[in-house]
């Protein structure tokens, strides 16, 4: 909108989705849907807070590119045909990407791209 210097007017509607669990025990076939949905759904919440970061570095300067993008658990390291060198994936923040590819890009990292998730399981 404000590339086009529009700007809002009125509210038509606010909403908010709600997940409500009956209190009467179901049975393992309910709780099972019951829980594959909370899963989705925390997927998609996930994949809203976070994007996928993938660059290629240099070999020794890894231990110091992982500190800057950990991931959830750890990052995905892979090797490259070019000698010395790693392809590194890892979910970062989205929030915070634009400064991690700053930082990433001081340490040597080079290729660095940014994909959103659409979904995720994390």
């Amino acid at each position: 909108m404000r590339a086009y210097n529009l700007h809002a007017i009125a509210t038509v509607l606010e909403t908010e989705a709600m997940l409500i669990k009956s209190r009467k025990p179901l049975n393992s076939e309910q709780e099972q849907l019951v829980k594959i949905i909370i899963s989705r759904i925390a997927g998609v919440i996930t994949a809203g807070k976070y994007v996928v970061c993938t660059y290629n570095v240099p070999r020794d300067r890894l231990a110091v590119a992982a500190k800057v993008t950990p991931g959830k658990r750890a990052p995905t390291v892979s090797a490259l045909e070019t000698p010395g060198w790693v392809a590194v994936s890892s979910m970062v923040e989205k929030k915070k990407s634009a400064e991690i590819m700053d930082e990433l890009e001081k340490i040597g990292a080079e290729d660095i791209l940014i994909f959103n998730l659409d979904n995720c399981r994390a």
